[in-house]
């Protein structure tokens, strides 16, 4: 099965198999193949990597999976390569709009990187939202010129909620800039 995964920003398809008890796991030319139990809770795997063990737990999550290991817990997005294929076609038409980048889930802003009229490169952190004790930096997806910034540092902030307007880099600047 072929995915669209995010993980720490970064996006990548992954290929998922199994062969009878092996996961097989391909991305980016990187091969894995993995041992692999489903503990009774349901969520809860053990893996052999390598001749190594790791436990890990695999969660739903509001946008996508919480995988658990050694305690940290990481956020994952996936998507079905159909749903990345109508997002990147939304997308360009996005760019033409701008960008809002809204906070993932509830937490409080520790950083903000940018303000009115800075410019910013697709991938630039803007922001910097923690959550249960993780630190998180949200970027852009396109180049643009930041139109507004709707939160300060130290606000508590809800999942969804809007903190950073991007117009397109082409677009008109905003107010006051130069």
């Amino acid at each position: 099965m072929k995915l669209w995964v995010t993980l720490e920003g970064r996006e990548a398809e992954v290929t998922f198999r199994t062969q009878g008890g092996r996961l097989i796991v391909e991305s980016d030319g990187r091969h894995i193949e993995a041992d692999f139990v489903r503990l009774p809770d349901g969520e809860v795997y053990s893996l052999l990597i390598d001749g190594r063990s790791h436990v890990v737990r695999v969660a739903p999550a509001d946008d996508g999976l919480e995988v658990e290991v050694r305690g940290t817990v990481i956020p994952v997005e996936v998507k079905h390569p159909l749903e990345k294929m109508l997002q990147s076609a939304s997308g360009a038409r996005a760019v033409a709009r701008g960008e809002t980048v809204s906070a993932p889930m509830p937490g409080v802003v520790v950083a903000l990187r940018v303000g009115v009229g800075d410019r910013v490169h697709a991938g630039q952190a803007v922001v910097v939202v923690e959550a249960m004790k993780m630190q998180n930096e949200l970027t852009v997806v396109h180049d643009g010129v930041v139109s507004e910034v709707l939160v300060a540092e130290r606000s508590a902030v809800a999942a969804g909620q809007a903190l950073i307007r991007v117009t397109p880099a082409s677009g008109p600047r905003p107010e006051g800039s130069a």
